[in-house]
């Protein structure tokens, strides 16, 4: 950095004074420039200390924008049409959907309030569980400095066994476990579809097991959403009941009863081609 004397246009004119400043272990002497007495060196400082502010702020806004990214760049999604989900785009048209939008709106200002507790949207396939859960996560990335990241369950474990083969993935356990473990908000998408047809004879893999302990033990003091078709009772019997009982020591449950599957929607075979 330029000393200010050279900064300086030469059409300013200065004048050293025989005043010192007392700030400095060394004497320095005070300067008149253009009719102001000021001390170089403590100008000197000032624009350094500056100068760091600035870059600090450059650092610290892209670290920001780095955890707003990873919700849209590293979510796995099963549905990609979830990426565009909001509270506003959830169409209520029952009494019970009206009810649970506003649950997930509630857990929404919760997390912002800093709480710690795990949301289970529990319901059969297409009732909205994982769209509301895109928006509870989306409204914490845009309006808090955290980092949030959405993974389809099913999604995850395919792509983590496809890199037992392709060395050039980098879609690892590790890869998975490390940012799952990480991130302050984290929803699993559809627990229990990894293993196939929803049945409650099933049981996880030992190596669909040794994956989720990892996340679920890492995550034990923050927050996590899930979303599945299972019952808590399901859960214990398809995983581990210890793993469930510690992970769900603090959780909300929305519970979709009574909504039909509004993925479906009824083509009308009358109409004109």
């Amino acid at each position: 950095m330029k000393a200010i004397s050279q900064a300086l246009p030469k059409s300013i004119e200065m004048a050293l004074t025989s005043n010192i400043c007392s700030n400095h272990a060394k004497p320095v002497g005070m300067m008149i420039i253009e009719g102001v007495e000021i001390c170089p060196a403590c100008e000197l400082a000032k624009e350094n200390a500056a100068f760091a502010k600035s870059m600090s702020d450059q650092i610290l806004a892209q670290e920001s924008k780095k955890k707003k990214n990873t919700l849209y760049y590293k979510s796995i999604f099963a549905d990609e049409t979830l990426r565009n989900a909001s509270f506003g785009k959830f169409f209520a048209e029952s009494e019970e959907e009206v009810k649970n939008k506003d649950l997930a709106i509630q857990a929404f200002k919760h997390y912002k309030g800093a709480k710690v507790f795990t949301t289970l949207l529990q319901g059969d396939t297409g009732v909205g569980k994982s769209h509301l859960a895109m928006s509870i996560l989306r409204n914490l990335n845009e309006k808090m400095d955290v980092e949030c990241v959405f993974i389809s369950v099913r999604e995850m474990m395919t792509k983590i066994r496809d890199s037992f083969d392709n060395k050039e993935s980098k879609y690892t356990q590790l890869y998975f476990v490390d940012m799952l473990s990480r991130v302050d908000f984290l929803c699993l998408d559809d627990l229990g579809a990894e293993t196939g047809a929803i049945d409650t004879r099933k049981t996880a893999t030992n190596f669909t097991l040794e994956v989720l302990t990892a996340i679920f033990e890492a995550r034990q003091n923050k927050s996590t959403i899930i979303t599945s078709n299972l019952s808590r009772k399901q859960m214990e019997d398809m995983y581990d009941k210890k793993l469930i009982s510690r992970s769900f020591k603090n959780i909300a449950v929305i519970k979709f009863d009574n909504i039909r599957d509004k993925r479906i929607v009824a083509f009308d075979l009358t109409q004109e081609v």
